[in-house]
């Protein structure tokens, strides 16, 4: 679904080009979740020609079916101005049982491609998605090639270690010793470091990020397109919920990871809570992870297993049509899924962590509880069942902030200019 023509910039004609380095989906779940925008969106509307996006070690989460694990990088045209290339987690298949090196022998191959294609297509700009793995590959390749690299810093990776006790990338480094070590290092020789949100930026600069060289690109130019529009206009909504079994307005919504750093729990607990006070609602949980067995345990000790549906990971079209139903939103930890939720005229009760106390203003947008208070949480979600009419009322607030915040036009403009700035300074262009 396109952006309106008033959402989208003029950016001129150029033969700027882009090399992305991102994990967070492999292109067969970009596929399956019908999130192709937020790889497209990246050439900021023509600003830049051509975008190569790369997953390096894509094949540790795809299927069988898409691809096989080991062999040379995948390389996929999806857009005219746009190629994903995807890395295998290993370079030979009779390196199997010697996986480290396997996997090393394959990153170097997708390294040295990756320089030849910099070279050859005189690409610009390297950009990253985070500070660790993929930020020591982006510096290696920004010194090879002798081109900026830009950090994107998408969560408070210092609040995540306090949330799970575990280092982020646990299969590639020891400990958050270490992780801390690289961050540094890698912040600190970034040409610019971008946080999704003033929060994750906060944590950038208390990690090394220059000042002066750093910004916040939001999520809004990421966002499928279906969730600006107005909620009245999106259709076959109850359709959609028919199929689970669920009425409107008669759900409480949670959308994210089913992992501990996101707090999914909270939403069985709130929902054993109000349903004591006679509220006759059901939680819907849309995600996967790890916790999944845990919380079906946790519901039928609760007593609430036959009011709990877990659907699993759901396209954005889906999503679009979903969220203006719920009753509430409940968001104990999420990024992009709340921008979403924001956009869909939907009471969203929230704890004050990470980012979302900038765009959930308490008792104005929201309710926002002090996290990871559990009973307030519960009192929160009680209240706005309870008082329908205070809660439109904040779910209407709440949009008009986040079509500020998060509109598409602005943030394609700010991120424009700010490359611009980059290459003028670093290539003086």
């Amino acid at each position: 679904m396109p952006y309106p023509e008033e959402m989208l910039p003029e950016t001129g004609s150029n033969e700027k080009k882009l090399l992305v380095l991102d994990t967070s989906y492999s292109l067969e779940d970009i596929t399956k979740r019908g999130i192709l925008s937020s790889v497209t969106c990246r050439d900021l509307n023509g600003y830049f020609k051509h975008v190569w996006t790369v997953h390096p070690f894509a094949t540790i989460v795809t299927s069988l079916e898409w691809t096989p694990k080991t062999g040379k990088p995948v390389w996929h045209s999806i857009e005219p101005a746009h190629t994903f290339v995807e890395g295998k987690f290993g370079r030979y298949a009779w390196l199997q049982w010697f996986s480290i090196l396997n996997f090393f022998i394959g990153q170097l191959g997708l390294m040295m491609s990756l320089r030849r294609l910099i070279k050859k297509e005189k690409i610009e700009v390297i950009r990253v998605g985070d500070m660790l793995y993929l930020g020591l590959f982006g510096f290696a390749l920004s010194k090879l090639c002798k081109i900026p690299f830009v950090v994107r810093v998408g969560g408070n990776y210092d609040k995540i270690f306090e949330s799970t006790g575990q280092p982020l990338q646990k299969r590639l480094f020891i400990n958050r010793g270490i992780e801390k070590k690289i961050e540094r290092f890698v912040l600190k020789r970034a040409h610019l470091v971008a946080g999704a949100n003033q929060d994750n930026l906060n944590f950038a600069l208390a990690n090394g990020a220059r000042k002066e060289f750093s910004t916040i690109f939001r999520y809004g130019n990421l966002l499928y397109a279906g969730h600006f529009t107005e909620p009245e206009k999106r259709k076959e909504g109850q359709t959609l919920l028919d199929e689970l079994g669920i009425s409107t307005n008669a759900f409480l919504l949670y959308i994210g990871r089913l992992e501990k750093v996101k707090h999914p729990e909270h939403i069985l607990k709130a929902l054993a809570a109000v349903r004591k006070n006679d509220h006759d609602v059901t939680a819907l949980l849309v995600g996967g992870g790890t916790m999944l067995d845990e919380l079906k345990e946790m519901a039928i000790a609760l007593g609430i297993q036959h009011q709990v549906i877990f659907a699993g990971n759901k396209d954005q079209e889906w999503l679009s049509r979903i969220i203006p139903l719920a009753s509430i939103v409940l968001s104990p930890h999420t990024g992009r899924a709340l921008s979403e939720a924001a956009l869909g005229v939907v009471p969203i009760v929230a704890y004050d962590i990470d980012w979302q106390g900038e765009i959930i203003e308490n008792n104005e947008t929201g309710l926002l509880v002090p996290y990871p208070d559990q009973i307030l949480f519960n009192e929160a979600t009680e209240r706005l069942l309870t008082d329908t009419v205070f809660a439109r009322k904040l779910a209407v607030a709440l949009r008009v902030k986040a079509i500020d915040m998060l509109d598409p036009k602005k943030l394609n403009e700010h991120e424009i200019s700010e490359y611009n700035a980059l290459l003028k300074r670093v290539l003086k262009k």
